[in-house]
């Protein structure tokens, strides 16, 4: 019998093998994780130099781990059990009683990669008022930052704010910077914070944006005595509030969980009174589309399901509006990520030409060869956290170039 039953064992165990073997050949390659919101890793080439040198097994291991079968299931049964055993945190995020999720803090200090962004920045503002242009920093809000008071008294807070006043500290004097998340925390509570972020993503509201838009704009005229803002256009009075308040949103952060927190969130934007967004002029690359089709999309299309990419805009590589309304207005830059997406038509009111360039979507050229061919008056840069070094603080050579 004991025999019996290890070859029974061993046969078990050589099927289960073999049917998750006959699964990876015969099934089609996922290319992207929708709840990881990730490319997976497809099958390496075989090729000597690589199985030589071990490549090929690494790349193998990535490849079987992401394609394996029924992978967000197991997944999502892990999380599942982690969450019964009251771990702190799981897969790396905090869930608050109250369903606000927010991700283990970072106690990292690349002190190097600091200087080596700031350096950069010093250089780019040097080198645009050589040619005549307004430059200017601005630091924008991140939820992890900002309401670090979400995470349980015990937990140690993360080295953001040591990270950024380093990075601010480090810009030369002549640099015009704005630390928004410093204002942020200086002006409002915990409480009002909470009706400025999304509970499960990572990104502000509407309602934190328009404040951030309104914060910059004053800020900008303080800074420019040339620059004269649009001022009824910074409140709240010169817009309807649009809600969607029957569709499902789908956070970042709660991508991450597999979907697994489920509470309600203001799926809203601001649209002006006076329909001025639909008399932009609105170039994605150069070619003209439908400004319904690159902001506010969840509330045109049949989509249950709402992003913030929807509510807003999603990353462009390169997007240009033009304001009809503002025909001797200021042409202006403004280097991005994807918090200035909840922005974009907002800023765009109160200038000539608005244009968004996103250095993660431009990895064929550099940021000073993109203003070399264009005409612009100010350069913003408008990132949300300066611990993002790398890529995105290059400016004079394409992303794809670096080590």
């Amino acid at each position: 019998m004991k025999k019996l039953r290890n070859a029974l064992t061993s046969i078990g165990f050589v099927l289960v093998l073999f049917t998750i073997g006959l699964y990876m050949i015969f099934s089609p390659v996922r290319e992207t994780s929708y709840i990881e919101n990730r490319s997976l890793a497809t099958a390496p080439p075989i090729e000597g130099n690589q199985i030589v040198n071990g490549e090929f097994m690494k790349r193998f291991e990535q490849f079987f781990t992401d394609q394996f079968p029924g992978r967000d299931v197991w997944l999502k049964a892990y999380l599942n059990i982690q969450s019964t055993l009251d771990k702190t945190f799981l897969l790396g995020y905090y869930v608050s009683e109250d369903a606000w999720i927010t991700t283990e803090p970072d106690h990292s200090f690349p002190e190097d990669q600091l200087a080596e962004g700031a350096e950069h920045v010093n250089a780019l503002n040097e080198e645009l008022q050589n040619k005549g242009m307004d430059f200017y920093y601005i630091n924008t809000p991140h939820k992890v930052t900002n309401m670090q008071f979400l995470l349980p008294d015990y937990i140690e807070r993360g080295a953001y704010d040591q990270v950024r006043h380093y990075f601010l500290n480090s810009l030369d004097r002549s640099v015009e910077k704005m630390d928004m998340i410093e204002q942020f925390n200086e002006d409002y509570s915990d409480s009002e914070m909470k009706q400025l972020f999304f509970k499960t993503d990572h990104h502000w509201n509407s309602y934190g944006a328009f404040e951030g838009y309104r914060k910059i704009i004053e800020w900008l005229a303080e800074q420019n005595q040339e620059f004269s803002p649009v001022t009824e256009k910074l409140t709240h009075d010169a817009y309807e509030r649009s809600c969607l308040s029957e569709k499902e949103f789908v956070g970042s952060f709660n991508r991450q969980l597999y979907l697994s927190v489920d509470t309600e969130e203001r799926k809203c934007a601001f649209f002006p009174k006076d329909d001025a967004y639909d008399d932009f002029v609105v170039e994605n690359e150069g070619e003209r589309v439908d400004s319904q089709n690159i902001y506010g999309r969840a509330f045109h299309d049949t989509e249950e399901k709402v992003y913030y990419s929807t509510l807003h805009t999603t990353d462009f590589r390169e997007l240009k509006i033009t304001n009809p309304a503002r025909p001797e207005g200021e042409k202006v830059l403004i280097i991005k990520d994807s918090y200035v997406n909840a922005l974009s038509f907002l800023m765009a009111q109160q200038f000539q030409e608005t244009t968004y360039y996103d250095p993660r979507h431009n990895k064929d050229r550099s940021l000073m060869e993109y203003i070399e061919n264009h005409d612009f008056d100010i350069v913003m840069v408008m990132y949300n956290d300066p611990s993002s070094a790398g890529a995105i603080y290059e400016f004079n050579q394409p992303p794809e170039s670096q080590d």
